[in-house]
């Protein structure tokens, strides 16, 4: 026996019914007007960017690429080798001139220090008795050299006097002959000494610049020495950031070894690289822009490292304001090297489809339509491109990826 169903059933069959055939139409109403829209040879405004035709300045630049950098920093590297005993500051302090960074362990330059002050000592203590032994034996030929000079006088008076007593008849010639004999015989006795004292001068002269070159040598060593002992004292050469310190306490080190790193990180420059194909072009003075954190900042090309290594050429840019706020320490940053300066040149908006001076094919809008165009394009700089041929001033460009319309002459261009 049939029953009869139950209408609240009956009203649910048909609601579903009527949700289904409604998802089923706008399904296919939204698939079709897709299909038109992809079939239509049109654009929408929202999905590209364009650029007015103007004229301006185009600052002509070549791209470069770079790093914020610490406008200075020092390398603290270990004068001895040692060990550490003692770390007092961490990385990221900030530190002021003269603060002790850590402690190394001494004890062996101390003691090199002491032997070589007393080695100094003696060498002083024998420089001064060597000086006063010389002294004495020069005093000592002076003094010899006048007694001969009194005795060759004393001489030369008894020779007058036995040539007078001669003259008169009371001498012989023998005591005459004698007396000539021995004068002459001092006079070469007096000539030996005076070039012995001479000589002995000579020899003492140059054995004290023998002696002051050791000694001034020794005293250099020394001086040194205390040198290298006062550097081993590891403190910051400058009020500055500590950026890295080795703080293995008991690590040994060795001359030469890195202990710590001191950056001022107040002021900034940038390490830029280039390809070498621009060299001509990145010169020390050129005029550089460099973009920061969407900040445009500018600067100076200082220092251009004269080797090329891997196609690349190195150089710093000191900034014109090296403390901005968008300065960071390792921020990756574009870099333009200004070439040339072009004035009241015609030029719209630099994007990626510029690849280099050439001919190109770009979309002017017109009319709501746009339409392919071949154009001419010189130098650029990072943000205008000049416009040589093909574009009046006034008219509208699309800059964005136009790839996909390869095949199209004209588009619709929907506002």
């Amino acid at each position: 026996m049939d029953r009869k169903i139950n209408p609240k059933i009956i009203r649910q069959r048909r609601i579903k019914l009527i949700s289904t055939i409604s998802i089923t139409v706008i399904i296919a109403v939204a698939g079709f007007t897709l299909l038109v829209r992809l079939l239509q040879s049109g654009i929408s405004g929202d999905d590209v960017y364009t650029s007015t035709v103007d004229r301006g300045t185009i600052e002509v630049s070549i791209p470069a690429t770079g790093k914020i950098i610490p406008l200075s920093e020092e390398v603290i590297i270990s004068s001895v080798s040692t060990k550490i005993m003692e770390v007092y500051k961490k990385a990221g302090d900030e530190i002021k001139e003269g603060d002790i960074i850590m402690k190394l362990d001494l004890t062996t330059i101390n003691a090199e220090i002491e032997q070589q002050d007393n080695e100094l000592k003696m060498k002083q203590y024998k420089f001064e008795q060597d000086k006063i032994t010389s002294q004495s034996a020069l005093a000592d030929l002076e003094m010899q050299i006048e007694i001969d000079e009194m005795q060759i006088k004393r001489m030369e008076v008894l020779l007058k006097n036995e040539r007078f007593l001669d003259s008169i008849g009371a001498g012989t010639s023998d005591k005459i002959r004698q007396a000539e004999l021995d004068f002459a015989v001092e006079q070469l006795r007096l000539k030996q000494l005076k070039r012995k004292y001479e000589n002995q001068k000579l020899i003492t002269e140059s054995n004290n610049k023998v002696l002051e070159l050791e000694y001034s040598i020794a005293l250099k060593h020394a001086m040194l020495k205390n040198k290298t002992m006062s550097e081993a004292q590891v403190r910051s050469p400058r009020s500055a950031t500590l950026t890295m310190v080795n703080d293995q306490i008991g690590a040994k080190v060795f001359e030469g070894a890195q202990l710590a790193i001191v950056s001022d990180l107040a002021h900034y420059k940038v390490e830029a690289e280039v390809s070498e194909s621009y060299g001509n072009k990145a010169l020390s003075g050129s005029n550089v822009i460099v973009k920061a954190s969407g900040k445009e900042l500018r600067g100076k090309i200082g220092n251009v490292v004269p080797s090329v290594q891997n196609g690349i050429i190195i150089f710093t840019v000191l900034l014109d304001d090296n403390r901005d706020e968008a300065l960071r320490s390792g921020l990756k940053v574009d870099v333009y090297v200004i070439s040339a300066i072009q004035e009241d040149a015609l030029r719209i908006a630099n994007r990626s489809y510029y690849t280099g001076p050439g001919e190109y094919e770009l979309w002017v809008v017109s009319n709501g339509e746009a339409v392919k165009r071949k154009v001419t394009l010189g130098e650029s700089s990072y943000d205008y491109v000049e416009v040589k041929d093909g574009l009046n001033e006034g008219e509208t460009v699309i800059i964005s990826d136009m790839n996909r319309f390869l095949d199209k002459k004209k588009l619709k261009f929907k506002d």
